[in-house]
């Protein structure tokens, strides 16, 4: 298809297609669908981030009144106002260690976040630290319909990954087929063209005009939905390319079905059948196979385990205790003192019994997770929609990794408190009982709430999410021309009758 006769023709069918009502609204509509998807990607995590700036001054807030009631509580024991109860008193280290360390660990968006919800809708993004939640964090979640979350949300990803292709299959399916269908095709046939030049042509025209318009619909509507543009230059136009190869995958698809010259019904019964394939039906027969071989570990079996094993830490809670203290060597003169210390000092020493007994479970969950990752992302190279889909949720910050990264980092970040916490909870163990006239409403064995690390997420770097696409984007350019070439191989003469 060189020379300058497929030029010419390109050129007279590129202002043809130019002028078709069809084609522009089409693209018209689509254009109207991305601004939706982004400014509905917008709204949700402008939300989230309201709602993480709201966490993180109700942490200093929460940091700053503790500070006030241990200034008030070095205030001499009066008949009115006598000692406070430990858990009331951030002067004393065991109660502050239960009632008055709370952290948050935040997710924050990145600037093209509106590119994709991905997991977002899903999965949280704040997460609060106490020093005694087993794991880190408790799983919870804003009650939302169940049926409306399994649906998804529509986003410019899901905007582009399905309703792109049905456009863009419609134009080639009614503009291709325009000549068969009105019985002109022998008269074009009849010319000094062949087939393959004048379908390629047809096709390279429709591509020249819809492939211009639809990446100047994705950047507009990324920039109508927020995004800075000029801080996301690199990762948006590694969106945009996987986009364009996304059109060329489907164009070969269609290429490779306009091959055998069909009519336009028969052309869009075909197209129909490939994208219902490619967008649902293989996606949740591979989602079905992966569950019944890899099925979910039970989440109410682990809730239930997680009753058992409370219930038998609490049966040998003086037993565990004792052999705490009597295992460290600072600890060891004191372990007759087990069964008198405070909730929050047992807590220091249970809590992490607690996590030992549930690991074996807990390891289980994370790495069917893990596997669960692996084969979304293995499913995203046979599926190509999977794939486009992943690859805009990595570069919008969205995705399963991104979110699991998070959530370990969390883990670590509640060790970390522990490890500054704990010690001092624990080394009150070797100190004599407060006695109980006592000259202050505080215990003072704390003096200052203590001036814990904040929590910050490392995250890769737009390089590192840009290399994580790269493989896929390779993938996708030998799919397209894979399937490129194999639908100008099928065309080798006209068909003119039916």
């Amino acid at each position: 298809m060189s020379g300058p006769r497929f030029r010419d023709l390109f050129a007279w069918e590129w202002r043809q297609v130019g002028r078709s009502p069809l084609l522009w609204a089409v693209l018209l509509i689509l254009s109207a669908s991305f601004v939706w998807g982004a400014l509905n990607t917008a709204v949700l995590h402008s939300a989230q981030t309201a709602a993480l700036e709201r966490a993180r001054q109700a942490d200093a807030a929460f940091h700053a009144s503790a500070v006030e009631r241990a200034r008030a509580y070095r205030a001499p024991v009066t008949a009115s106002a006598g000692p406070v109860a430990y858990w009331q008193d951030p002067t004393n280290v065991a109660g502050y260690s239960e009632y008055f360390v709370r952290k948050s660990a935040l997710k924050p968006h990145l600037p093209l976040s509106p590119l994709a919800a991905g997991v977002s809708d899903l999965a949280p993004s704040r997460l609060e630290i106490k020093l005694n939640t087993p794991f880190g964090f408790l799983d919870t979640y804003d009650f939302e319909n169940p049926r409306g979350l399994a649906l998804g949300r529509f986003d410019l990803a899901f905007a582009i990954v399905f309703l792109l292709p049905i456009g863009l299959l419609l134009l080639f399916a009614l503009l291709v087929t325009f000549e068969r269908d009105r019985d002109m095709l022998r008269l074009v046939a009849a010319q000094a063209t062949g087939p393959r030049a004048w379908i390629g042509a047809r096709m390279a025209a429709i591509l020249a005009w819809s492939v211009p318009a639809t990446v100047l619909a994705m950047i507009a509507a990324l920039g109508i939905a927020g995004v800075p543009l000029g801080a996301v230059v690199v990762s948006l136009a590694v969106a945009v390319l996987v986009t364009v190869l996304y059109m060329l995958f489907w164009s070969g698809v269609a290429l490779a079905v306009l091959a055998r010259q069909p009519g336009a019904g028969a052309a869009l019964g075909s197209f129909a059948a490939i994208w219902a394939a490619l967008t649902i039906g293989l996606p949740l027969a591979g989602s079905a196979v992966a569950g019944m071989i890899d099925p979910v570990p039970s989440a109410i079996g682990y809730v239930d385990a997680q009753r058992r094993i409370s219930d038998e830490i609490n049966r040998e809670r003086d037993a565990i205790l004792a052999a705490a203290l009597t295992g460290r060597p600072d600890l060891r003169p004191f372990a007759d003192r087990a069964a008198t210390l405070d909730y929050a000092t047992r807590l220091s020493f249970l809590v992490p019994e607690t996590e030992r007994r549930l690991s074996q479970l807990r390891i289980a969950i994370q790495d069917h997770r893990a596997r669960q990752e692996m084969v979304a992302h293995i499913a995203g190279f046979a599926i190509p929609t999977l794939g486009v889909e992943a690859a805009f949720a990595m570069l919008a910050g969205t995705d399963p990794t991104r979110q699991r990264a998070f959530e370990m980092q969390a883990r670590d970040y509640q060790l970390r408190l522990r490890e500054i916490v704990h010690p001092l909870v624990q080394r009150e163990i070797t100190q004599p009982p407060a006695p109980p006239d006592r000259e202050t409403r505080g215990r003072l064995n704390l003096a200052e709430p203590l001036t814990l690390p904040e929590f910050a997420l490392a995250d890769r770097s737009a390089a590192e999410r840009i290399g994580q696409v790269l493989p896929f984007l390779f993938w996708l350019s030998l799919l397209a021309l894979l399937c490129i070439a194999f639908g100008l191989g099928r065309i080798r003469k006209w068909r003119v009758v039916e």
